[in-house]
């Protein structure tokens, strides 16, 4: 059967939950979700996005009573983080990154970036019972841990540095395949560059010291920048007879057909000096 959010919010209802709608903003898309309380007195609440859960279990002939069961055990994950470190200064400053995303309207510690349609915010990473998560910084946690967005913009570029990666791209295709057939040629002409966990790691492209270094080491300095989604990006050493409608085409190409709408950047290529 198919299941609308009433009808999930009724039986969450039912079951002693407190549910209210919810609309979020994420890599410049509108989200529709709800967030689920356990009790009234909840810090943390988790906000979940229906339509590709209810679409699975619509796929899977599920009951109702299955999908808000399988609804039950998500919410019902156990998370003891101590939310009073988000505005923690000590705190933020020692987890706060950068991300980069589609430029919007979300309320968020961020600024333009060189690249058109392009901006850079500031996010908190770190782990709980082993799993990561990230949690984008808002003005107002800004304002209660007593820090100036230009202190931790400088904060998040070192820790993003020490985090920055380039490897060549047909060395990724390598591991991917299980073999070494293509080995470890670092001349090879396109590398792939993120960080060292490959999740919100396009921020590199702002990593001028660290392409920088890439640029030294294999003596390119002219390059085309390819926005590959939020995660990585993609640098090609420029040639004479670079035509960047080819690289704007094929980065269209990819987004239309490959990349899932809430990673993925701009439909650009850019040139990028080193």
């Amino acid at each position: 059967m198919e299941f609308t959010k009433n009808m999930v919010i009724e039986e969450l209802t039912n079951r002693g939950y407190i549910v209210s709608e919810q609309t979020c903003i994420k890599n410049g898309i509108e989200k529709n979700g709800i967030t689920i309380k356990k009790s009234a007195e909840d810090r943390i609440a988790p906000t979940l996005y229906l339509d590709e859960i209810t679409q699975d279990a619509y796929e899977r002939d599920m009951s109702l009573e299955e999908l808000v069961d399988r609804i039950e055990s998500l919410v019902g994950r156990k998370f003891d983080f101590d939310i009073d470190k988000f505005f923690s200064a000590d705190y933020i400053a020692e987890h706060i990154r950068i991300g980069v995303q589609k430029e919007g309207t979300e309320e968020l510690v961020k600024r333009a970036t060189e690249f058109e349609g392009i901006e850079e915010y500031l996010y908190i990473a770190d782990s709980n019972n082993g799993e990561s998560f990230s949690v984008k910084l808002k003005p107002q946690m800004l304002e209660q841990a007593g820090l100036t967005e230009e202190y931790l913009f400088e904060v998040a570029e070192r820790h993003n540095h020490e985090e920055f990666t380039a490897q060549p791209l047909m060395n990724i295709i390598a591991q991917m395949m299980g073999t070494d057939s293509f080995g470890s040629d670092e001349t090879a002409p396109m590398f792939v560059l993120s960080n060292k966990s490959n999740i919100k790691g396009a921020s590199a492209m702002l990593d001028k010291k660290g392409i920088g270094e890439l640029a030294e080491r294999i003596g390119v300095h002219e390059f085309v920048l390819l926005p590959s989604s939020i995660h990585e990006c993609i640098l090609v050493p420029k040639t004479d007879e670079v035509d960047m409608e080819v690289f704007e085409n094929m980065v269209k190409e990819v987004n239309a057909t490959t990349v899932d709408p809430l990673d993925r950047l701009v439909d650009r290529a850019y040139l990028l000096t080193a």
